[in-house]
């Protein structure tokens, strides 16, 4: 899987979770109990505890940035996501979208602004594939041939050709098609904000790794500020600016960028999520520089050729099975230099060493 960005630039432009620069989403000391009357727990570090869902929560979401939640089960990561529609009602605090507090809007017309993904997908079984995508925009008021457009180009988006799948039911599609489809319907109306929950979750693992993929192509071409919850702290990595990690209550573990979290945990429990892949999840952050590279010699000729943009997963992966132990990176179809463990290992000391130390949060 190619970067999201250049493997020579690690992607963690992570800050802390109190700096709302462009922020489009800001949760402020929002809280939200189901039983007020429900006897406290005891907490985190034995500290007592308030029984609450989410208690006291603040970050941001920035405008453009793909922002993944992940925690353990139960720990409010869906209750946080459904709170910025209203789909579920904070007890207190305050949830703005573009400045705008939600709690003062009508919730009906605040979630035509925002597209909603979950795993079901939830897909209208007696509407065709082209009525489904087409329902935001025919409640936006829009004409038969802006939305019949809008439709169309969207399908297009998410690898679904217009021509083939406009007409079908959701019963004719397969599990990934159905969820492709959930997108671009989240997308129809041109949403600022979408907020996605295990929209994954339900796709086999080849599946998945291809919706990931797609996602992460029409996310560059939108533009779209993404919230996503997910149990998969891989997925996580993979897709995500910044990783906001929580524990129960929705207590904020550390909010970062994907390296910084996985190279740098900021609390135990940040560590016992990350567990035991750390290094496999740092080979797919980063990759090497012509720098780092072997002068290349006459044993190189029939070394297996990597791209210089390729991350160190696949670097290894070709090292793995190179008979001479090195391979030869590549640069706009040109040899840039050879590659060995040693150099491997450089690369992945250096990603490590140039984490920014500043986007830890406990």
């Amino acid at each position: 899987m190619a970067a999201t960005h250049a493997p020579d630039a690690p992607r963690d432009r992570a800050r802390t979770a109190g700096d709302d620069d462009g922020a489009v989403i800001r949760f402020d000391h929002v809280h939200k109990a189901y039983d007020e009357s429900a006897p406290a727990r005891r907490g985190r570090d034995d500290r007592p505890a308030t029984g609450a869902a989410v208690d006291d929560l603040s970050f941001s979401v920035r405008r453009g940035e793909l922002l993944a939640v992940v925690g353990p089960s139960g720990c409010g990561k869906s209750t946080t996501l459904r709170m910025a529609n209203r789909l579920v009602e904070p007890t207190s605090g305050r949830i703005f979208l573009d400045g705008e507090d939600v709690t003062q809007v009508d919730p009906v017309a605040l979630r035509r602004r925002i597209g909603y993904v979950i795993q079901e997908v939830g897909l209208f079984p007696h509407r065709t594939v082209g009525q489904n995508v087409g329902t935001v925009p025919r409640l936006l008021g829009w004409d038969r041939a802006r939305t019949t457009a809008r439709t169309a180009e969207l399908l297009g988006l998410v690898g679904l050709d217009p021509a083939r799948y406009a007409r079908r039911y959701p019963h004719q599609l397969s599990g990934g098609e159905r969820q492709r489809v959930g997108v671009a319907r989240a997308l129809a109306g041109g949403p600022p904000v979408l907020l996605m929950d295990e929209p994954f979750g339900a796709v086999d693992p080849v599946g998945r790794r291809r919706l990931q993929n797609e996602f992460l192509r029409v996310h560059r071409e939108l533009g779209t500020t993404v919230m996503l919850v997910t149990h998969d702290v891989d997925e996580a990595v993979r897709l995500a600016d910044r990783v906001l990690v929580l524990s129960r209550g929705a207590h904020v573990e550390q909010l970062a960028g994907p390296l910084e979290v996985v190279a740098r945990p900021a609390s135990p429990a940040v560590a016992d999520l990350v567990g035991g892949g750390r290094t496999t999840r740092l080979l797919g952050l980063g990759g090497l520089d012509r720098r780092d590279l072997w002068p290349l010699t006459a044993a190189d000729a029939d070394a297996p050729r990597v791209p210089l943009t390729a991350d160190l997963g696949e670097v290894l992966a070709e090292l793995v099975g190179a008979p001479a132990g090195r391979v030869v990176l590549t640069d706009g179809g040109r040899d840039a230099g050879a590659a060995d463990a040693t150099v491997l290992l450089t690369g992945l000391r250096r990603l490590v060493d140039h984490t920014p130390r500043d986007g830890a949060v406990a």
